[in-house]
């Protein structure tokens, strides 16, 4: 009888330690768009997060004894065995690290049904369990029961997807009604950077003279973009700006029916998201087709800077087509000249063939964002506002959140907070920054990044380059993640960068208590790229 009770209080303990742990995992899931491809691929790169390989061993290894020696097993020794493996878990449960996550999971309904079917098939797995053995010795292998949570929340993400296909159909007809109904004015924004900031830029210039919405943050999927229609798009809105973001060839073709854009911006080709695109080729096929998709009377509207871009722009016939850029050696319809960078913002010279000329003041960083001015002028042009309009607009941008934002710290130290996202071209621009801020200071400019991911085949050489180019700009260096930071370091002992300047961490909370120590006024920070949660190294 108490062999009975004890064994029962395991199992209770086992299955809140399986809910903690599935919890976890929902949370990777949602950070991945709850793709069940992309986790497995997380589970093999996390092996030791996700299975207690130390416990299992230990549990196979009293297995195997107790199978050989079932003489060892009494019932004073299985009531030992039960109380200690339960005190474990408990002690387990209790002393989890907790740590703050970035992005918190959210309870949406998608969540809630994937997270119940999970538990729910954790209970049958648990009562078949106790249904079919009886033997006290082969009960001793339920206590591997919370390892199951992990194979079993991989196989409900699979059961449940063709459900979650269905409701998504559902919400996306409406969306699709909603948008023929209402007839706003849709401008597409794709590249491989640079789309989100254009956004912004564009949003804010528009809404001086149009009533405009645009989807926020980085709204870019099919369903992010359909709750922004079903939930805020109104009648009074004149123009929706839609960024789309693809993960492969087809994915822009799709937002393209769901919101028929009648604008289109590509701000760049680059290699961004090689390792889902794996080719170049295959980036370039899958930005255009936002210019494919634009109907005869629309505007293409592309960065003649890029030269990906600047060859699809040659090459577009269907629809009209704006050529903006800086560098660009032919003709574009919009140019930007005597570019001037400090730690007030940006002032250059915008020429337009058609409007004219008209100096700009703004308060935004980074000599990239000049590029993506343009391309929100291009836009605001073709849509009825004047040159003058446009530069009112632009002196009063705000900054885009975590792209080069500046934010005063405490002790008169300067953030520039670059951590959204980061990309080659970003990465270059946000220390052309950190020079220019500084080039008339005494400061230390210090440098914190995880580096960049998801290029692919040329992730080391990039990370490897950016470690150079950081060496001959910074006096001192924080690399988050040892493992993932490995090709910026070997950039930087390239350059003979001195190690005492380089200090490696774990996380960015180890980061800032580093900071702590380290800062002194006049220093400026910059955070170049945040990581999200699922790409954590384990310490």
């Amino acid at each position: 009888m108490l062999n009975e009770i004890l064994f029962y209080l395991l199992i209770v303990t086992c299955y809140i330690r399986a809910v903690i742990r599935t919890t976890g995992g929902l949370h990777i899931l949602q950070l991945d768009g709850y793709k069940p491809q992309r986790y497995l691929k997380w589970i093999s790169e996390h092996i030791r997060s996700c299975f207690e390989i130390i416990e299992i061993l230990l549990i196979a290894g009293v297995l195997v004894v107790i199978s050989v020696f079932p003489s060892i097993l009494s019932t004073w020794s299985y009531t030992v065995i039960c109380l200690t493996w339960t005190a474990f878990l408990v002690f387990r449960i209790i002393s989890r690290k907790r740590i703050t996550a970035k992005k918190p999971l959210v309870f949406t309904a998608r969540a809630k049904r994937l997270f119940g079917l999970a538990l729910a098939m954790l209970v049958v797995v648990a009562i078949m369990f106790v249904s079919y053995v009886n033997e006290e010795s082969w009960r001793i292998g339920f206590f591997l029961f919370s390892e199951l949570s992990v194979p079993i929340l991989a196989v409900s993400s699979f059961v449940i997807w063709p459900l979650e296909q269905t409701i998504n159909n559902i919400y996306l007809r409406d969306a699709r009604k909603r948008i023929k109904t209402l007839q706003p004015k849709i401008v597409g924004i794709t590249g491989s950077y640079g789309k989100t900031s254009t956004k912004y830029i564009l949003q804010q210039i528009l809404s001086q003279k149009y009533n405009t919405l645009m989807t926020p943050d980085s709204y870019n999927t099919p369903m992010g973009i359909c709750k922004v229609i079903r939930g805020d798009l109104l009648p009074k809105h004149k123009f929706f700006i839609v960024e789309m973001g693809a993960y492969k060839r087809g994915d822009i073709r799709e937002l393209c029916r769901l919101a028929p854009p009648e604008i289109g911006i590509l701000t760049a080709v680059g290699p961004v998201h090689l390792e889902r695109f794996k080719t170049i080729e295959n980036t370039t096929r899958a930005k255009y087709e936002l210019i494919e998709a634009l109907p005869q009377n629309g505007l293409a509207v592309i960065n003649a800077d890029n030269e990906i871009c600047a060859k699809l722009a040659e090459t577009t016939d269907s629809v009209p087509v704006i050529q903006y850029g800086i560098t660009a050696n032919h003709s574009v319809r919009l140019s930007a000249k005597n570019i001037i960078q400090n730690e007030k913002g940006l002032t250059f010279t915008v020429f337009d063939e058609e409007a004219g000329a008209v100096k700009i003041t703004t308060r935004l960083l980074g000599k990239h964002n000049v590029s993506n001015i343009l391309a929100a002028i291009s836009v605001a042009l073709h849509c009825g506002m004047t040159l003058l309009e446009i530069q009112s607009a632009v002196s009063t941008l705000e900054p885009v959140p975590h792209r080069l934002q500046l934010v005063k710290g405490v002790a008169g130290v300067t953030i520039i907070d670059d951590s959204f996202n980061s990309n080659p071209e970003g990465a270059k621009a946000a220390l052309e920054v950190l020079t220019d801020f500084l080039s008339e200071k005494q400061g230390k400019k210090v440098l914190v990044t995880p580096g960049m991911v998801e290029l692919g085949a040329r992730e080391y050489d990039e990370n490897r380059h950016f470690g150079s180019e950081a060496a001959k700009v910074c006096d001192h260096i924080i690399l988050v993640g040892k493992i993932r930071t490995a090709p910026i370091l070997d950039g930087l002992k390239n350059e003979n960068y001195p190690d005492q300047k380089i200090s490696i961490v774990n996380n960015l909370d180890e980061a800032q208590q580093h900071l702590q120590t380290r800062l002194k006024p006049g220093d400026v920070v910059l955070f170049e790229n945040d990581l999200p949660d699922n790409y954590n190294e384990v310490s």
